[in-house]
């Protein structure tokens, strides 16, 4: 599976339901260790499947992004995270899903996203690393959020 961008995101983003710059909305990333119930048809934030959060280090509900910026350039637009980071994490998670906390209805989807296989810290740190809002050729397509106007 690849990752997923969920159909209605597309209408939400233009209709001004999602605010990704610095300042604008709040955006958390949960994660998972099948993909659940997630699909293209999904548009909110779901917990089946989530990591369990008894003794791991996991808090349900995922951990708040931070640092969002957009950057943009001719002809592309991104956003960028500051990478998360679970200290002393023991478990195992596939996929991630990121939503938007301030929509209403809250807790709107963004994408899914799919590690291409589990991940497992055991007693260590499990980090999600955001890749560089300038990384690709145009620049800017291969951040975790791109539109590129190519």
């Amino acid at each position: 599976m690849a990752n997923i961008v969920p159909f209605a995101f597309g209408g939400e983003l233009l209709t001004g339901n999602h605010n990704f710059a610095s300042g604008g909305n709040s955006f958390k990333i949960a994660l998972y260790t099948a993909i659940g119930s997630y699909t293209t048809s999904s548009t909110v934030y779901l917990t089946a499947s989530e990591v369990s959060s008894s003794g791991t280090n996991y808090s349900a509900g995922g951990e708040a992004l931070t640092s969002q910026a957009v950057v943009s350039s001719t002809a592309v637009a991104t956003v960028d995270f500051a990478n998360v980071v679970w200290s002393t994490a023991t478990f195992s998670a596939a996929y991630a899903a990121i939503y938007n906390t301030n929509t209403s209805p809250a807790n709107k989807l963004v994408v899914i996203l799919d590690f291409s296989g589990t991940k497992a810290a055991t007693n260590g740190d499990f980090t999600i690393a955001f890749p560089s809002p300038t990384s690709g050729s145009p620049v800017g397509v291969g951040a975790i959020l791109s539109l590129n106007s190519n």
